[in-house]
């Protein structure tokens, strides 16, 4: 009887043996079948960790004890995330291949990190992914709330309708929290907005300021959930339950954020308009605040479904086709009349501006709905769409700050080197003395050896208000470096050839003006610097100077 008895049990358990090793070669042919491998044998009512790593790539060095380890922390990341399996999303072809033609097919396709791959003739977990879910793990559940839960009590951890006691405790917990930080966070968003707009002299906004802050800190609650999410380990239907509504939540608190900012921009641009003289600025600050909000609205409607993973191509496309007869007829007109809200808003350029944009380069006449016009230097007028505009590279010369001068000044090779040093530095003290020079940067250097010259680079830049005043300024410091020029005795080179003749004539001897003195040079140039006696920063004139504009008679010369 005790041999028979032994003789059933050695049975069985050959037979339980068998069963599984049968269960487990066609387990892993297709991804999907390898997927349920994994996750049905892990399952509370059907816990059989040994054939759920069946479809595991076994790495150099882990036993099943490791293996196993590690199908659970994978099984628990992608509860705690909410990451549900659909099965029919899975490929079930033996021969599947993705995108980048790989034999490679993810377990979901919104977790690409976790897939499984072909390996001799089946569909496993690779190595690299079983290495892979220790990390997943840390970035998944926090290192003290692990540590927390397995120092609770055993009551705590007894089950309740597939809840274990400390998790409803944990999220009435966590909803309190949230709901602190909530309230703090507008309260300091408020704060911050009314320091703000009273900078910005925008006044009565009270109520809009209140109703701004509320979006910030349903997102900051939100946040603070989504961090402490996962470490509450529901089951994954109600982790998905919970994902689903974190998302729609923020999806919502973000277009609601987003629709009161845009109110907020118009009111300061209402203010800003109220100020001037002219009525289209007023009327497109209304038509701003209707687009605006139109189009908050529809892209937050297509956020949030997207969000619910909600195939928005489709709806986009028959919204598309009912509407493409009136959008081709009048796309010309919508395109010119955004282009004129973001010239508004962004403000590249302001009426009497020298700009330079689209092929077109003048001053600024007039910003309309439909066009810009700018006047020409030849004196036309040209009208400029305001959606070419819009997209435009726009070059505003009104704007700098500084007007570069650049040039090469070529002087004899006579000069000798005290000479070309006495007029490089010369030039340095011209332009720190200059009155409309930028005295912080600039470049005076004997650069090289020219065919019949010697280059010296002048770079420097004027700080004028117009055209005009850049070019008296320009001729102010070209008329001190001849001066200049002149008294350490240099001459400026111009294009000459040495031509090599062979003759019997007697030679003779070019006079040459004997070069300064080393002291006398030091002392001109310092004499064109700052405080000297030598240079002319204001300019010389022989007369008043007749400038554009300027239809005074002074009847004194300065010499």
């Amino acid at each position: 009887m005790g041999r028979a008895l032994h003789i059933a049990v050695v049975l069985g358990v050959l037979g339980m043996a068998w069963s599984a090793a049968a269960q487990v070669p066609g387990a892993c042919r297709t991804p999907r079948e390898a997927a349920r491998t994994f996750l049905d044998n892990l399952q509370p009512d059907n816990d059989r960790p040994d054939l759920a790593i069946a479809c595991f790539e076994r790495p150099d060095g882990m036993g099943n004890a490791g293996l196993i380890e590690r199908a659970r922390e994978l099984k628990a990341v992608l509860d705690a995330r909410g990451l549900f399996v659909v099965m029919e999303d899975v490929p079930d072809a033996a021969d599947y291949k993705d995108e980048n033609d790989r034999l490679r097919a993810p377990l979901v396709a919104s977790f690409p990190a976790v897939y499984f791959q072909r390996i001799a003739g089946e569909w496993q977990f690779p190595v690299s992914v079983i290495h892979r879910v220790p990390q997943l793990y840390a970035e998944t559940f926090s290192s003290w709330g692990e540590a927390l839960i397995n120092r609770l009590p055993p009551i705590f951890r007894s089950s309740f309708a597939g809840y274990e006691l400390w998790q409803p405790i944990a999220v009435v917990a966590l909803l309190l929290l949230c709901f602190l930080v909530s309230r703090l966070t507008r309260a300091l968003v408020q704060s911050r907005l009314v320091r703000l707009l009273a900078r910005l002299n925008v006044e009565g906004v009270g109520e809009q300021l209140a109703r701004t802050a509320r979006p910030i800190g349903l997102l900051a609650a939100t946040g603070l959930f989504a961090l402490f999410m996962t470490d509450l380990r529901l089951p994954i239907g109600s982790a998905r339950i919970v994902v689903i509504a974190v998302k729609v939540v923020a999806a919502w608190a973000g277009v609601l954020l987003a629709y009161r900012l845009a109110d907020l921009v118009v009111m300061r641009l209402a203010a800003k308009a109220a100020t001037t003289a002219t009525r289209t600025d007023d009327q497109l600050v209304v038509l701003l605040r209707k687009t605006l909000r139109v189009l908050v609205v529809a892209v937050g409607i297509v956020f949030v479904l997207q969000n619910l993973n909600v195939d928005v191509t489709g709806l986009l496309a028959g919204l598309g086709i009912g509407g493409l007869a009136l959008a081709l007829a009048a796309k010309d007109t919508a395109a010119n009349l955004f282009g004129s809200i973001t010239i508004l808003i962004d403000q590249p350029f302001y009426v009497g501006d020298w700009i330079q944009a689209a092929g077109v380069e003048g001053t600024v006449v007039e910003i309309g709905l439909r066009s810009t016009r700018v006047r020409t230097f030849y004196d036309s007028e040209v009208s400029v769409p305001n959606s070419t505009l819009a997209v435009a590279n726009i070059d505003n010369y009104s704007r700098r700050n500084y007007r570069r001068f650049k040039t090469n000044l070529s002087i004899g090779y006579e000069s000798t080197p005290e000479q070309v040093q006495a007029f490089v530095e010369g030039v340095r003290a011209l332009i720190a003395r200059h009155p409309d020079t930028r005295k912080d940067y600039y470049e005076v250097h004997f650069t090289g050896y020219g065919d019949s010259w010697l280059e010296v680079l002048l770079y420097t830049f004027f700080q004028v208000g117009t055209w005009s005043q850049e070019l008296q300024a320009r001729q102010h410091l070209l008329l001190e470096i001849k001066r200049l020029a002149e008294d350490v005795g240099v001459s400026f080179a111009f294009p000459t050839q040495t031509l090599h003749i062979e003759t019997q004539a007697e030679a003779t001897d070019r006079s040459i003006p004997a070069a300064p003195s080393a002291a006398e040079l030091a002392a001109r140039v310092r004499g064109y610097g700052p405080g000297g006696d030598r240079g002319k920063p204001q300019g010389r004139t022989l007369t008043h100077g007749f400038f554009a504009g300027d239809t005074s008679a002074r009847g004194n010369a300065e010499g």
